[in-house]
């Protein structure tokens, strides 16, 4: 099956800003930093990854009812937990804000992207290591104008600004360079628009642009901007295996090949994305596939920390989405072999759906669903009214509505919510200076510790 086979693939800036001055009351940071050379760092982001998540993604790659699980690459890096409360009065972050704070060590209000609640720029990691003369790069799967790998290297009082912050990336050119090295994942219709087309200037500028993940083995120098989509990359339960793996792989030979030449280190942030629109979506299967995704990704860090003892790796969660529960409606049972039988995210079920005639719902979903649907069931889906006055998501939302009930009846998964919730999110860490991410943190010091580590 497609999803069965999809799961198993497990410079210097403008400007320069002031650094915070907080620090974090561990001296492992200090010490890691007066070591001779200071570390590599790899910085991963499971975007909505509570730990809820890796939960769900151990127990979909184990066979329900032996008593054994299957191993993740996760088990043995786990140190801590983190708090993500942004600075309101809401406990519950939005990725703006939670990714300014891990970028920063400074927390903001929901939506700001690197600045602080008084909107002033505050310097992230990633211009402190280009400041430092480090080689720096970025990797999602959503558009790499989007919240978390914006707040890494922009400035912008709002997330939506997507426009201006895809100006950010293209106009940071001093003498320096751009403000990275290497940028891969989506966004490329920000870049190439009615108003501005960047994409031919940049590359005037020396910047190499490319639009197909193939044309990556083919490149051997940086600077480069990766643009693989539109918008954001489809879920990766509709896509092929190992997009995320396979982008981080070549950002690290690129980086690597760049910090020869320096001979200075690189930090890198690589975010699986798109575990937190499948939480939104409230799709167990859709987010199952994007924490294996992500797990690919994880492996290939992994690998190269094997070779490379000199690199620090830290993952964390800006956040959990969906408010996920393995067990629902009081059945003391989760089904995940139900879960992994579905072959397409709801979104793409429900895309298809909406262009079909009614009469040919059923031939088309039996085969991708799986699942023994009631005839209750079947009449919910034949009553569904659609309007095709709406567009986009607006005209696929009764029938996602159905499916997510549905699908949730018969693998007994639960979601409180379509946003994001308040809970603490796994912090995992390994390599020079990883003692500072042990215990109960906030997010702010996962960025502090990493800012010392910067020189």
């Amino acid at each position: 099956m497609a999803s069965r086979a999809l799961f198993a693939v497990t410079a210097a800036a403008a400007f320069v800003l002031a650094s915070c001055s907080s620090t974090v009351p561990n001296s492992s940071v200090e010490t890691a930093a007066a070591n001779e050379q200071s570390p590599n760092i790899i910085f991963m982001i499971g975007d909505g990854m509570g730990f809820e998540f890796i939960s769900a993604y151990r127990y979909a790659t184990s066979q329900r009812g032996t008593g054994e699980l299957a191993s993740t690459p996760f088990d043995d890096l786990l140190v801590g937990a983190a708090t993500t409360y942004p600075d309101d009065d809401t406990w519950v972050t939005d990725s703006a804000a939670s990714a300014t704070a891990l970028a920063t060590g400074v927390k903001s209000y929901n939506g700001a992207i690197g600045i602080d609640t008084d909107k002033n720029p505050k310097q992230t990691l990633m211009e402190l290591a280009r400041e430092k003369g480090w080689s720096t790069g970025a990797v999602a799967t959503v558009q790499v104008n989007h919240a978390t790998p914006a707040s890494f290297f922009t400035h912008h009082p709002s997330r939506n600004m997507y426009n201006q912050i895809a100006d950010s990336y293209a106009q940071q050119v001093s003498t320096g360079g751009w403000s990275f090295d290497v940028l891969l994942g989506g966004g490329h219709s920000y870049f190439a628009r009615d108003d501005v087309n960047w994409l031919p200037k940049l590359e005037q500028q020396g910047l190499q642009v490319v639009t197909k993940l193939e044309q990556l083995e083919e490149v051997s120098t940086s600077p480069v901007l990766g643009l693989f989509a539109d918008k954001a990359l489809p879920f990766a339960i509709d896509d092929r295996p190992g997009r995320l793996a396979d982008m981080t792989k070549h950002a690290l030979r690129l980086l690597e090949n760049r910090s020869e030449q320096t001979g200075k280190p690189f930090a890198l942030m690589v975010e699986g994305s798109m575990i937190d629109w499948c939480g939104h979506a409230n799709d167990i299967t859709c987010a199952v596939h994007e924490m294996a995704d992500f797990a690919a990704a994880v492996e290939v860090v992994r690998d190269y920390l094997a070779e490379n003892p000199n690199t620090l790796l830290v993952i964390t969660a800006d956040h959990s989405t969906g408010g996920l529960t393995l067990g629902q409606g009081g059945e003391y049972a989760w089904y995940s072999e139900k879960v992994m039988g579905i072959e397409k995210s709801i979104e793409a079920m429900a895309t298809d759906l909406v262009q079909l005639p009614k009469s040919a719902w059923r031939d088309y979903l039996t085969p991708v669903l799986n699942l023994p649907l009631t005839d209750s069931q079947w009449q919910q889906l034949e009553s569904i009214t659609i309007n095709d006055q709406l567009k986009g998501r607006d005209k696929l939302k009764p029938v996602h509505q159905v499916l997510v009930q549905i699908i949730s009846e018969h693998t007994r998964t639960g979601w409180t919510t379509s946003g994001h919730t308040a809970v603490d999110v796994p912090v995992m860490a390994v390599g020079p200076g990883a003692e500072a991410f042990r215990g109960y943190i906030d997010n702010t010091d996962i960025a502090k510790a990493l800012l010392q580590l910067v020189r």
